[in-house]
């Protein structure tokens, strides 16, 4: 290869499989439809968080799934609020609160339906609603000759089974596939796309607008492509490889292989992050305005932060802190919230992670109005040592671990409700709620369990929605 000279990939040396990609269509939506014997695709239907007739009180509500008419009429997304919507509430729109434990149930009846189709190094669930599966060797077993048609006959059977629509992929590698389902799968009439390597100029090139558009391009990486001159996929293919290598380092390289069709994973692979961090964000169920407030719902993701670190055996050495400001809030410098991190001593105490969140948050704030929180904790060390700090009292540090060990046996046993912080039972208090909501609902709920081990063996369908 001469010096400068791009990289150039031969599609008949690269990973060839059938990979689909398949998603459930407006899943939280379709769910709530198929459980009232709605049309999915027909009936108006918005999956809502703090829902509520009042209008002083309509800015809470958070629309967390919409179904495919309801976002025709109304031009919202899975990130518009209650505000988006006209008012007073049209007769012919439901709303629905989300039922988690429901979704979830969902998920996997819809997963083991895959799982008819290829075992279980060939199946890697994504998401929610998204699935992949490498049916090469079992469409032989179905007498089947496509992997169009085993795509087609595993949408026929979760529709029979569950009445939920799927939309599909299908590509040599599972990023083929993703970019099928994601540019052109969700607006045929088929519910299905397939791209191949053939297919990448009048595909890859051409129908993925704008740039964010490309799995692995967000807003932030758009706009420094496009400070390159780099205004779409067809750009990015035929940009100068190494000006993309010394701009965005590995990340650009990727990109660049990504424009061009080439990904060279399995779905059997493992993949083992070099770093890890553990973290929680929330949006806030209403405008807070007093700083006491605000430190209290600190305090409590603090806390659940600091039992995740535990139960890791690990300990932070940086802990970082977001702040996000209610919608048009900005503050004198025109920003929407502050993110600001502190290098700490390694620690995974609560009382510890709460003091220093604490400081930083006193530090910027400045009586802004805010909605999102967002806590991380960074290079984490694995050890089961406690190391003290020389400028407190060993025995009160010692005895501050023994409590956080009791207060996580305790919940870990009997549910995070059986014993809370008193700041929890303050105004602004947020955890007690939380607890009782299902995984990603909230964010992320490790350490926010409501259910103990006890209450489980009791209640095997799991949490229950206050």
């Amino acid at each position: 290869m001469e010096f400068n000279q791009n990289p150039v990939f031969d599609y008949d040396k690269e990973p060839s499989r059938d990979i689909l990609c398949i998603d459930c269509k407006s899943f939280y939506a379709s769910v709530e439809c198929v459980e009232r014997n709605w049309n999915p695709l027909t009936k108006e239907l918005v999956v809502m968080s703090y829902p509520s007739l009042d209008p002083r009180e309509r800015g809470s509500g958070l629309i967390l799934a919409s179904s495919p008419m309801a976002k025709k009429v109304y031009g919202i997304n899975n990130i518009s609020r209650a505000r988006d919507l006209p008012f007073p509430y049209p007769k012919s729109l439901a709303i629905v609160p989300p039922r988690m434990a429901l979704y979830m149930q969902k998920n996997m009846e819809i997963n083991a339906i895959y799982k008819k189709y290829a075992d279980e190094k060939n199946h890697h669930v994504y998401s929610v609603d998204e699935s992949f599966i490498d049916v090469t060797d079992g469409m032989q077993m179905f007498g089947l000759d496509s992997a169009w048609k085993m795509a087609q006959m595993i949408q026929r059977d979760v529709y029979r089974q569950t009445g939920i629509y799927t939309t599909c992929g299908i590509g040599d590698n599972p990023l083929l596939a993703k970019l099928a389902l994601d540019n052109e799968s969700k607006h045929t009439p088929t519910m299905k796309a397939e791209w191949r390597y053939q297919d990448v100029p009048e595909t890859v090139w051409k129908k993925i607008m704008p740039l964010e558009n490309m799995w692995g391009i967000g807003r932030r990486t758009a706009k420094r492509l496009r400070r390159l001159g780099i205004h779409s996929v067809d750009d990015l293919a035929h940009a100068n490889y190494f000006v993309l290598k010394d701009s965005l380092g590995v990340i650009g390289t990727q990109l660049y292989a990504h424009a061009w069709g080439i990904d060279r994973s399995f779905l059997g692979q493992t993949y083992q992050p070099k770093s890890k961090s553990v973290g929680n964000s929330q949006v806030l169920n209403r405008d807070y305005t007093q700083k006491a407030e605000i430190e209290v719902v600190i305090k409590e993701m603090a806390d659940q932060v600091a039992t995740r670190l535990r139960r890791m055996g690990a300990k932070a050495q940086v802990v970082s802190l977001w702040v996000g400001y209610s919608l048009s809030y900005v503050d004198e410098f025109g920003q929407g919230g502050f993110h600001q991190q502190l290098r700490i001593p390694p620690t995974n105490a609560t009382k510890d992670l709460a003091r220093h969140l604490l400081y930083i948050f006193q530090q910027h704030y400045t009586r802004q109005v805010v909605r999102h929180i967002g806590v991380n904790c960074a290079k984490l060390i694995f050890t089961s040592a406690l190391q003290l700090n020389l400028f407190d009292d060993p025995e009160e540090q010692i005895k501050a671990a023994k409590v956080d060990f009791v207060i996580d046996a305790i919940r870990k046993k009997f549910g995070f409700r059986s014993i809370v912080h008193a700041n929890s039972l303050l105004k602004g208090g947020r955890a007690i709620a939380r607890s009782s909501l299902i995984g990603g609902h909230a964010g992320g709920m490790a350490g926010l369990e409501g259910v103990g081990e006890d209450e489980q063996k009791k209640k095997p369908k799991g949490i229950q929605r206050l």
